[in-house]
C-alpha cells in the first residue's frame, strides 16, 4: 500500500486524550526510554497494582477475540455503524462493569485527566488497555510485544488495506492507518530502514472526522467512495457543513452540477455568511439566480481587507466568471477582474506555506486561462487574438506542469487545461498549432485511466474530458483548413462522445447541455468539411442531422459563441438540405437561423452585416417556391444592409 500524506490533519477528541494521557504517564514514569506519543499503557510504580499475585495452573492459550465493525447504506445518508469488538466489548457502549465481567481485574489502573486507562496482561500482547470515560469504554488499545508488519495484520485482521486513511502525528516518526467503517487504527513507528511496522492498534468509535479525512483524500481518484464517505458524516454529524462542501466537489467534478448546488445550498443553511460557500456558488454555471445580487456579494469579499489574500483572488476570478457567464457576457469587464486575481495571486506563489504557493498557482493557472478565453470571446482584430490567446494557454499549461512534476493532489488538472486552452483556440478564426495539445491529451487520458483505486465515475470523467478536448481540437483544425486533422479528431472525439449519449451503463449527467454543444459543433464541423472542401451534400446532411438535434437542445448557447455561431451554423446547414432536395427542413433551418442572429445583434453581440448572407439565401428560396412577396421583403432587408455598410 502507497502511504500518501493527508490532505490536512483533523484532529480527534480520541486521539487528544490519547496524547494527553501518554504525557501524564510520561511526567511520573520511572523509566521515560519511551516516548509519550507511543502509548498510553506503560507499567509505572504510581499504578494501582492488582491483588491477585498468587501461582496459577497453567492454561491452553486461547486468542482473544476481535470482531470487525461495518457501515451499511441502503440509501443516500441512512446508514448503520457497528463499531469492532474486543472480547465482545464496543468501544463507546460497554460499561466498566462489563469490562471488569468480561476481563477481570486489571493488573494496574491510572488515573488521568477525568479519565481511567484499564491495563491488563494479555497474550499475544505485552499489554492491553481500555480507557474508560464516564462509566464506559471510550476505547480500546492493543500493544505488540514487537512491532508487526502491515501486510500480515490487515491478512489476519481480514481489513481491505486500500480502505484506510494515512493521518499525520505531531512526530514525524509516526504516523496512524485508519479504517473508519471499523473503528480501528494501526499505529506506526519508522524503524532506522524506513520499514512500516505496527507497533499497536486501537479501536475506537466510529468516528466522522475519518471518514472527512479519507473523503477529502479521495474525492480525487475515487468519486463513488468519496461521496459515500461525505454522507457518512452527514449521517454521524448532520451540522457538519464541511460534509456538505466535500458533496458538492465530488458531484461537480461527477458532472452532477444539480445535486452539486443542492449540497452546496444546505452547507449555507449550516453555515451562512461563509466566503468559501458564496465563491463556490458563484462558480456553478447555470444555477446563479440572480446574477447581479451575487455580483455584489462576491465583489464585498474582493474588497473585504481583512480576508486572506487568497480569498480575495478568488473573488476577483468569480466576479470575471460572473460577467463572462452572465446571459450578456461582459468579457471587456471580465478580462480585468481576470487579470486583477491574477495580479493579487502572483504575490503569494513563493510563500513558505507550500499549500498556500499550490492555491495560489492553480489560480493563476485558472486566470489565465480565463483571460485567454475572454480575450477569444472579444472584440480584439483576429491577428491580435491568434497572436495572444496561445500565450495566455501556453503560461497556464508551465504552470500546470510544475504542479504535475511535484505530485499536486488533483491529478486531473492537466487534462482540464488542456480542455479549457484547445475551447479558447477553437474561438480563434485563424489556425494555431494544435499537436503540442492534442500530444498532451492523448497521453494524459491514457495515463489517468490506469490511476490506482479509480472508481468508473472517475474514468467516466477522464473521458469526458478527454472527448470534449478533442471536439474542441477538431473545430480549431477546421480554421486550420486541415481536413485530415479534422477527420481524425473528430472521429475520435465522436466515439467518446457516444460512450456518454447511448450507452445506458453511463452516468447520465453526462448528457447535459455543454455536452451537447461541444457534440453539435463536431457533428456540424464535420458535416461541413463533406459539404464545402467535398461537395456532398448527402453525407454532409448524415452530421447535420445530428447537429440540429443536439444544437436546438435547450441552454446549448451558453457554452459555444452565443446565438449568432448558432444562427449561422443552422444557416449554412439549411443550405445543405435544400441542396440536397430537402427543401422544407432547408427553409425551416435558414429562417431559424435568422432569428438566432437577429436575436444576438440586438443585444449587440453580432454585427447586422452578418444577416446580409442568411437573407440573400432565404429570398432565394421563397423565390424557389413561389413566394415572391416574402422574397421581396428579404431582398429589401439585405439590400438595407448593404447600403449601412
Amino acid at each position: 500500500m502507497k502511504i500518501q500524506p493527508a490532505q490536512s490533519v483533523i484532529a480527534r477528541s480520541v486521539l487528544t486524550l490519547i496524547f494527553t494521557i501518554s504525557l501524564g504517564v510520561a511526567l511520573i514514569a520511572q523509566d521515560a526510554s519511551e516516548e509519550p506519543s507511543e502509548s498510553v499503557l506503560k507499567e509505572e510504580t504510581t499504578a494501582e497494582e492488582s491483588a491477585d499475585t498468587g501461582n496459577t495452573e497453567p492454561k491452553e492459550f486461547t486468542p482473544p477475540t476481535i470482531t470487525l465493525g461495518s457501515a451499511a447504506s441502503e440509501t443516500p445518508g441512512e446508514f448503520t455503524f457497528k463499531p469492532s469488538t474486543f472480547e465482545t466489548l464496543t468501544p463507546g457502549v460497554s460499561t466498566s462493569a462489563e469490562v471488569l465481567e468480561k476481563l477481570g481485574d486489571s493488573r494496574a489502573t491510572i488515573e488521568t485527566n477525568g479519565s481511567q486507562v484499564l491495563v491488563y496482561s494479555m497474550e499475544p500482547y505485552d499489554r492491553v488497555g481500555i480507557v474508560i470515560k464516564e462509566d464506559v469504554a471510550e476505547s480500546i488499545h492493543l500493544h505488540f510485544k514487537q512491532s508487526t508488519e502491515l501486510k500480515q495484520l490487515v491478512t489476519e485482521m481480514g481489513l481491505t488495506e486500500n480502505a484506510a486513511v494515512t493521518q499525520a502525528t505531531s512526530s514525524n516518526k509516526a504516523f496512524l492507518l485508519i479504517w473508519p467503517e471499523q473503528g480501528v487504527t494501526f499505529h506506526f513507528k519508522r524503524n532506522e530502514e524506513s520499514v512500516d511496522l505496527v507497533s499497536r492498534i486501537s479501536f475506537t468509535t466510529i468516528q466522522a472526522s475519518a471518514y472527512l479525512e479519507r473523503g477529502t483524500n479521495r474525492q480525487w481518484f475515487d468519486f463513488a467512495g468519496a461521496l459515500s464517505d461525505a454522507r457518512a458524516v452527514q449521517a454521524l454529524q448532520p451540522m457538519q457543513h464541511d460534509a456538505f462542501i466535500l458533496e458538492a466537489q465530488v458531484q461537480q467534478r461527477m458532472g452532477n452540477v444539480k445535486a452539486a448546488n443542492a449540497a452546496l445550498e444546505k452547507a449555507v443553511e449550516l453555515s451562512p455568511g461563509n466566503t468559501e460557500l458564496l465563491l463556490m456558488q458563484a462558480g456553478l454555471t447555470g444555477f446563479v439566480k440572480d446574477t447581479s445580487t451575487m455580483l455584489q456579494r462576491v465583489r464585498a469579499i474582493r474588497n473585504n481587507t481583512r480576508l486572506d489574500p487568497l480569498v480575495r483572488s478568488r473573488a476577483a476570478y468569480m466576479l470575471g466568471q460572473l460577467l463572462a457567464n452572465a446571459d450578456t457576457p461582459d468579457y471587456k469587464q471580465a478580462m480585468i477582474h481576470h487579470s486583477e486575481s491574477i495580479q493579487r495571486a502572483r504575490e503569494m506563489m513563493e510563500d513558505d506555506d507550500l499549500q498556500i504557493q499550490y492555491d495560489a498557482i492553480r489560480l493563476v493557472i485558472d486566470g489565465h486561462l480565463a483571460v485567454a478565453s475572454d480575450i477569444a470571446h472579444g472584440t480584439f482584430t483576429d491577428e491580435e487574438k491568434v497572436s495572444v490567446v496561445p500565450r495566455w494557454a501556453n503560461i497556464a499549461w508551465e504552470l500546470t506542469d510544475h504542479l504535475l512534476q511535484n505530485d499536486y493532489h488533483d491529478s486531473t488538472l492537466g487534462l482540464e487545461v488542456c480542455r479549457r486552452s484547445l475551447a479558447a483556440l477553437a474561438l480563434l478564426d485563424e489556425g494555431v498549432d494544435l499537436a503540442p495539445w492534442i500530444d498532451r491529451v492523448d497521453q494524459l487520458s491514457a495515463e489517468l485511466q490506469q490511476t490506482d483505486g479509480a472508481s468508473p465515475e472517475y474514468l467516466e470523467r477522464i473521458k469526458w474530458d478527454w472527448a470534449l478536448s478533442l471536439a474542441h481540437g477538431t473545430e480549431a483544425a477546421r480554421k486550420g483548413k486541415d481536413g485530415d486533422r479534422v477527420q481524425q479528431l473528430g472521429m475520435e472525439s465522436y466515439q467518446l462522445f457516444q460512450q456518454f449519449l447511448k450507452v445506458e451503463t453511463v452516468s447520465p449527467q453526462w448528457e447535459n447541455a455543454q455536452t451537447h454543444a461541444a457534440m453539435g459543433a463536431l457533428c456540424y464541423t464535420l458535416g461541413s468539411v463533406k459539404a464545402i472542401d467535398n461537395q456532398n451534400h448527402e453525407e454532409a446532411c448524415q452530421w447535420y442531422d445530428q447537429a440540429v438535434e443536439y444544437l436546438t437542445s435547450e441552454n446549448v448557447e451558453k457554452y459555444t459563441r452565443g446565438m449568432g455561431w448558432h444562427g449561422e451554423r443552422m444557416v449554412s446547414m439549411g443550405l445543405s438540405y435544400w441542396k440536397e432536395g430537402n427543401r422544407p427542413k432547408g427553409l425551416n433551418l435558414t429562417k431559424r437561423g435568422i432569428q438566432w442572429i437577429e436575436r444576438a445583434v440586438q443585444l449587440q453581440e453580432f454585427s447586422n452585416q452578418n444577416l446580409k448572407i442568411p437573407y440573400n439565401n432565404l429570398a432565394i428560396m421563397y423565390r424557389a417556391l413561389g413566394q415572391p412577396q416574402e422574397a421581396e421583403k428579404i431582398s429589401d432587408a439585405a439590400e438595407a444592409l448593404s447600403k449601412q455598410r
